[in-house]
């Protein structure tokens, strides 16, 4: 089976960072974003990927040219202009023939199985199956909810089928789909497929379904998430005390540390510092005395005293609420 990942967007909601590299190639816990995606894609049976790519493609595309991940069964596709998630898959037609394949946002974190939704979509003969996880109040990403058959019901405004389950999900941004997809988008032209292709299939009688999946799943839409899932990731792993730290940063026994804090290679933490709930890029510097909570720093940042609830970069800087 082969996947798309989409991962032309801006990354607007991550700016500052997303100046430094594209939302997918950012790191968590050490590990590219995409990378992280791919490797859990593959425990689902997936072995070819195809990225679709536009804002700084180069930081993604060095990310297979060397290292642990040079061996990934990845190809691209570039895009100078942005052609949308339906538009940038209709770009790709020729690369998922006749066969059953996946979609999926690049900035995205899961830990599930995708297997039982395979199975599912299957059965149901469906064009489209949206992996889907319960959503708790207050919601905090666009509700979804299915019938009993596990069809869309009234997704995108279109008028419902059936009755609806009493849950409400979100989507996770992985799409289960056949080739069928590709005859009602246009070519070389921008076009959603949350937003266009699946509202116009719904408004013909087509059926869309959708099927919850059971594990972890985060969007890294903004800073505050991007930390919470590193703190989610974390707390499911065996690190102790919560520290990840690459090859090369450099940790003064003096310094205190954790919980919740990764570091780049080349990041140096000076005696009598002091950084918790954190993520330091590659080479940034706390130096004695100063404080990090809260905090994200890009590449070659050093902190001038305190640096609570901020992301800070040699672009710019930005708010992040508390966790």
């Amino acid at each position: 089976m082969k996947a798309m990942i989409l991962a032309a967007g801006l990354g607007v909601r991550l700016r500052p960072l997303t100046l430094e590299r594209a939302k997918p190639a950012i790191p968590l816990l050490g590990k590219p974003l995409v990378a992280r995606l791919i490797e859990s894609l593959m425990r689902s049976g997936i072995g070819e990927f195809r990225l679709n790519l536009h804002h700084l493609p180069h930081t993604i595309e060095s990310i297979f040219d060397r290292g642990p991940w040079r061996d990934l069964p990845v190809s691209f596709s570039h895009e100078p202009q942005i052609l949308g998630t339906a538009g940038g898959l209709k770009n790709n037609e020729s690369f998922f023939a006749d066969q059953t394949f996946v979609m999926a946002n690049g900035d995205i974190v899961m830990d599930f199985s995708l297997d039982e939704a395979i199975a599912f979509h299957r059965k149901r003969r469906a064009v489209a199956t949206l992996a889907l996880v319960r959503q708790q109040p207050p919601l905090t990403h666009y509700p979804i909810r299915i019938d009993r058959e596990g069809r869309l019901w009234n997704f995108k405004g279109v008028a419902p089928v059936g009755e609806p389950t009493d849950d409400i999900y979100a989507f996770t941004g992985i799409h289960i789909l056949e080739p069928t997809i590709f005859e009602i988008i246009p070519p070389g032209r921008f076009w959603e497929i949350n937003d266009q292709v699946y509202p116009e299939l719904l408004k013909g009688g087509t059926a869309i379904y959708g099927l919850p999946v059971r594990g972890y799943w985060n969007d890294l839409g903004d800073p505050k998430r991007y930390l919470q899932a590193q703190r989610d990731l974390f707390s499911q792993s065996s690190v102790h005390p919560f520290v990840q730290a690459a090859p090369g940063a450099q940790i003064d026994p003096q310094a205190s540390v954790g919980p919740y804090v990764s570091l780049g290679a080349g990041c140096v933490l000076e005696p009598d510092s002091s950084i918790k709930d954190a993520i330091l890029w590659e080479d940034s510097r706390v130096p004695s005395g100063a404080s990090v909570r809260n905090a994200i720093l890009g590449e070659g940042v050093v902190v001038r005293g305190s640096c609570h609830n901020r992301v800070v970069t040699r672009h710019g800087e930005m708010t992040i609420e508390t966790l």
